[in-house]
C-alpha cells in the first residue's frame, strides 16, 4: 500500500523538473534575443510561452518585458504586464516594466506605474525599483519629485544603496543640482566605479570640464579602477576641449587596461579623433573593431564630415547598409549633408525614400529629417522638390523656414525668398539672424537693392536683431553687384574693425567693375585685418589681370610669395550614373581617366568657343 503514493509522486516530479528545464531554458534564448535584438525570434519564442502556458510564469514574464524593452517596442512590454496574471503580485515584474517604459523615452508612464506600485497592498519598491524612478524624473526635469524620492530614499534606509545613490547623482547633475549631486556624493561611505563614473560623466554633460577631470584625478588617486565608463566620459572632456594631445594619453591608457576591444570605448575613441581632424587615426580605430553598433557607424560618418570627406561618408553608408544596419536619424543627418556637398541628387532620393519607409519623416513637431531632406535637395538643385517638401511638413521651425529662403535665394529666385520672408512674419516663428542672412542674400543675388536695404533697416527697427558682419557682407555684394561701389564703402567703414568679410565683398565689386584703383585700397584693408589670408591677394590679382596690369600683378604675386601664402586648389565632386563618386582638384592628374577627361574638357571648351564665343579668363587663372 505504500508503494502506490511513491508511483504517483514520481510523474509529478519528472512534470516539475521538465516545466523548470523548459522555463530555464525558455527565459536563456529569450535574454539571448534581447542581447542581439532579433525581435523575429523573439515573437516565436513569446508564442510558446502562450502555447505551453509557461508564459504566466513571474521569471517569464520578467523576461519578456525585459526583451521587447531592450527591442525598443515599449507597447509590447506594456502588454505583457498588463496580461500577466503574476504582475499585481511580484516586484520583478513591475521593476522590469517601469524600466522598460523609462528606458524608451516614457517617463510619464514609468512614474505612473512607480506611484501605482507604491499603493499596491504587499509591495514595496526596492533599491532596484527606486533607480528607473528617479531617471523617469530627471527625464521629465522634476526635481521635486526627485526630493520626494530622495527623501523616501532615507526614510526606507536605501539612500546609502550604491544603485540609487548613483541615479540621485545622475539626476541631480542632469538637472544642473550640482551642489545636491555633490552632497550625496559627500556623505556615501562606500564609492564603487558607478559613483564616480556619475560624477565624472555628469560634469562632462554639464560642460564644466575642470570639475570633472577632478574627480577623475581624485578617483585614481584613491586607487578605484576606472571603468569603461570613466574611459568615455573623460575622453568627451578632451572631445569638446579638441585636446588632441591628452585624448592620445587616454588612449594608450585604454590599450595598457585592455579596454580597446569595448565598442563604446571605441566608438568615443572615433569621435575624439575624428572632431580633432586626425582622420587616418579615427578611420584605423574604425577598421580595427570586431564588431560595430549604430552608433559606430554614426560616429564614422560623422568623422569624414568632420573633415569634409564626403565621399567617404557616402561610402560608409552604402557598406551600412549592405551590413544590413538600419540607419537612424542620426545617420541621415550625416549623409545628407555629403548628398549636399556632392550633388548626389539621386543617392539622397534612396535616402529619402528609405526615411519614409522607416517612419522616420512627417512626425508631427519633429521636423530634424525633413530640415535635412529639404537642405539636400535645396542644394542639388531639386528647388521644386524641396518646395513639395517644406509646404508637406506637418509643422516647421525656424530652421525649416530658412532653409527655403536660403534655397530661393542660391538659385537667383529674389522675390520669392522675400515673398516667402513675409510669408514667415505673418504665421511665424519669428526670424532670427541666420533668416536676414539667406534674405538679403537672396536679394544681392536677385538686384532687389531697394528690398535689400529696407530688410537691413527692418531687421533692428521691427525684429530687435543687431546686423552683424554677415549682415553687412550681404548689403555690401549687393550695393557692389548694383555698381554703387560708394555705398557699399561707406558699408564696408560701418562694419569697423572685424568686417574683413565685408570689404572682401566691396573687393570683389571693385573687381567686377574693373575699378583696380579701389581694389587695391580695399585689398590692403582686408590683408590688415587677415595677414594670414590669401583671399584679398588672390582678388587683388585677379582684378590686375583683368586690367591687363601685369606689372602690379606680378607685385602681388611676388608678396603672396613672400608672405608664404598659397591659395588652396579647389575641389569639385560629380556623381556618374548615380553609382559612383568622382573627386576632383584644380590641375588634377591623379584620376585614372585624366587623359580622356581632359579631351574631353578641351573639346568642350572648344565648342563653348566657336558656338558661343566664349573666351575664358586666362591671365585672372593665372594669377590665381
Amino acid at each position: 500500500m505504500i508503494i502506490k503514493p511513491v508511483f504517483a509522486l514520481r510523474p509529478c516530479l519528472r512534470l516539475r523538473r521538465s516545466f523548470h528545464s523548459d522555463l530555464h531554458e525558455y527565459v536563456s534564448q529569450l535574454q539571448l534575443c534581447a542581447a542581439r535584438r532579433h525581435l523575429p525570434k523573439a515573437r516565436e519564442l513569446h508564442a510558446r510561452l502562450l502555447a505551453t502556458g509557461l508564459h504566466a510564469s513571474p521569471v517569464a514574464t520578467s523576461a519578456l518585458i525585459s526583451l521587447y524593452s531592450k527591442c525598443a517596442r515599449p507597447a509590447d512590454a506594456l502588454s505583457v504586464f498588463l496580461s500577466a496574471p503574476a504582475h499585481p503580485s511580484n516586484l520583478f515584474v513591475w521593476n522590469a516594466a517601469i524600466a522598460g517604459l523609462a528606458s524608451n523615452g516614457l517617463p510619464s508612464d514609468a512614474l505612473r506605474l512607480f506611484r501605482r506600485l507604491s499603493s499596491e497592498p504587499g509591495l514595496s519598491p526596492d533599491e532596484f525599483t527606486f533607480p528607473c524612478a528617479i531617471r523617469a524624473c530627471s527625464d521629465l526635469g522634476a526635481s521635486d519629485e526627485v526630493r520626494k524620492i530622495h527623501a523616501t530614499l532615507f526614510k526606507v534606509g536605501f539612500d546609502a544603496e550604491v544603485f540609487a545613490a548613483s541615479a540621485l547623482i545622475r539626476a541631480y547633475l542632469n538637472m544642473g543640482l550640482a551642489d545636491e549631486a555633490v552632497k550625496v556624493f559627500d556623505e556615501l561611505h562606500h564609492r564603487d566605479v558607478a559613483i564616480w563614473n556619475a560624477m565624472v560623466n555628469g560634469f562632462a554633460q554639464l560642460g564644466q570640464f575642470a570639475r570633472s577631470m577632478d574627480y577623475f584625478r581624485q578617483m585614481m588617486s584613491e586607487g578605484m579602477v576606472p571603468s569603461k565608463f570613466t574611459v568615455t566620459g573623460v575622453l568627451s572632456v578632451f572631445t569638446a576641449r579638441a585636446d588632441l594631445g591628452n585624448g592620445r594619453k587616454i588612449h594608450a591608457f585604454v590599450i595598457k587596461m585592455g579596454l580597446d576591444d569595448e565598442i563604446a570605448v571605441s566608438n568615443s575613441l572615433i569621435d575624439l579623433y575624428g572632431k580633432c581632424h586626425a582622420l587616418e587615426e579615427a578611420e584605423e580605430i574604425y577598421e580595427s573593431m570586431q564588431e560595430w553598433d549604430a552608433y559606430s557607424w554614426n560616429s564614422m560618418m560623422s568623422a569624414y564630415q568632420y573633415s569634409a570627406h564626403h565621399a567617404g561618408t557616402l561610402q560608409l553608408f552604402r557598406r551600412m547598409r549592405h551590413n544590413g544596419v538600419m540607419p537612424d536619424a542620426v545617420t541621415i543627418a550625416a549623409v545628407l549633408p555629403a548628398c549636399s556637398q556632392v550633388a548626389a541628387l539621386r543617392f539622397g532620393r534612396e535616402i529619402h525614400g528609405f526615411a519614409i519607409t522607416s517612419g522616420m519623416r512627417g512626425v508631427k513637431d519633429d521636423v530634424f529629417v525633413d530640415n535635412a531632406l529639404m537642405d539636400m535637395y535645396a542644394k542639388c538643385g531639386a528647388l521644386e522638390e524641396a518646395r513639395l517638401l517644406f509646404n508637406g511638413m506637418p509643422s516647421r521651425d525656424v530652421a525649416s523656414w530658412n532653409i527655403m529662403i536660403d534655397a530661393y535665394g542660391a538659385h537667383g529666385r529674389g522675390a520669392e525668398a522675400v515673398e516667402l520672408f513675409e510669408q514667415m512674419v505673418v504665421v511665424g516663428p519669428a526670424p532670427d539672424e541666420v533668416t536676414f542672412v539667406g534674405v538679403l542674400s537672396a536679394c544681392s543675388h536677385a538686384g532687389l537693392v531697394e528690398a535689400g536695404k529696407d530688410l537691413l533697416q527692418r531687421m533692428e527697427a521691427e525684429f530687435g536683431l543687431a546686423p552683424s558682419m554677415e549682415h553687412y557682407a550681404c548689403v555690401a555684394d549687393m550695393l557692389g553687384r548694383a555698381g554703387l561701389l560708394e555705398e557699399a564703402k561707406r558699408v564696408a567703414e560701418k562694419a569697423g574693425a572685424g568686417g574683413a568679410g565685408v570689404w572682401r565683398a566691396y573687393l570683389a565689386a571693385c573687381r567686377m567693375h574693373g575699378k583696380s584703383a579701389q581694389a587695391s585700397e580695399a585689398a590692403q584693408r582686408v590683408a590688415e585685418m587677415e595677414p594670414q589670408g590669401s583671399g584679398s591677394y588672390v582678388l587683388l590679382a585677379s582684378t590686375y589681370g583683368g586690367a591687363g596690369k601685369y606689372s602690379e600683378l606680378a607685385e602681388v604675386r611676388n608678396q603672396m610669395r613672400r608672405k608664404g601664402l598659397r591659395k588652396a586648389p579647389g575641389c569639385s565632386w560629380v556623381e556618374v550614373g548615380g553609382a559612383r563618386m568622382h573627386a576632383f582638384v584644380a590641375g588634377d592628374q591623379e584620376h585614372p581617366e585624366a587623359a580622356e577627361i581632359y579631351t574631353a574638357l578641351h573639346g568642350l571648351m572648344g565648342w563653348m568657343r566657336e558656338a558661343w564665343g566664349y573666351v575664358p579668363e586666362v591671365i585672372a587663372a593665372h594669377g590665381e
